[in-house]
C-alpha cells in the first residue's frame, strides 16, 4: 500500500505541475474565497450546533443516553464542519480567469477541477447579499450550454469585477 500511495502522490503532484504550467502559459487570473466568509460560515456552523445542542438537551431530558448520544453526533459534526472541513475546503478553493477560459479548483477530500469555455455561456446571475463588504457572501453562476459553474465566497471587488467581465 505504501508503493501505491506513493504513486498516487506522484500523479497528483504531476497533475499539479502541468495545472501551474498551463495557468502560466494562458496568463490566467487568479481568484481567492474571502476569508471573512470563512470566519462567518464557522459563526454560523457553530450557532446551529449550539441551537441543536440545546433543543436535544430540553426535548429529550427525559430520554438520558438517547439525549447524550444525539448531544455527541451534533457536537461533533459541529466540531469537524468548523475545524477541519471549511478550513480545508477554503484553502483549495480558487478560480483562473483568462480570456478563453474560467478554471474553478475545489474539494475537500478530492479536488475537483471543472473547466469552462467563456464562449458557451449563455447567462450569467449575480447575488450578492446584505453587507457582502462585510461577509463575502458573493455569488456569480454562469449558465452554460452543457451545464452550470458558480464563483462564491468572493470579496467584493472580485465580485463586482467577475460580474461585470461575465454579463452578457
Amino acid at each position: 500500500t505504501l508503493m501505491r500511495s506513493s504513486a498516487a502522490s506522484d500523479v497528483y503532484k504531476r497533475q499539479i505541475i502541468k495545472l501551474y504550467r498551463f495557468i502560466q502559459e494562458r496568463n490566467m487570473k487568479k481568484y481567492y474565497s474571502d476569508k471573512n466568509c470563512l470566519n462567518i460560515l464557522r459563526l454560523a456552523v457553530i450557532i446551529i450546533t449550539f441551537a441543536l445542542l440545546c433543543v436535544c438537551a430540553y426535548f429529550l431530558s427525559f430520554i438520558p443516553k438517547l439525549m447524550i448520544f444525539l448531544n455527541i453526533i451534533f457536537f461533533a459534526a459541529g466540531f469537524f464542519i468548523t475545524v477541519i472541513y471549511l478550513p480545508i475546503y477554503f484553502r483549495n478553493l480558487c478560480y483562473y480567469v483568462s480570456d478563453e477560459k474560467i478554471i474553478k479548483v475545489s474539494g475537500f477530500f478530492f479536488i475537483k477541477k471543472q473547466i469552462m469555455k467563456l464562449e458557451t455561456i449563455q447567462y450569467t446571475t449575480s447575488v450578492a447579499t446584505p453587507f457582502n463588504r462585510l461577509t463575502g457572501l458573493n455569488f456569480v453562476v454562469l449558465y452554460a450550454f452543457g451545464g452550470m459553474m458558480t464563483i462564491m465566497f468572493l470579496n467584493k471587488h472580485d465580485f463586482e469585477e467577475l460580474s461585470f467581465r461575465f454579463r452578457k
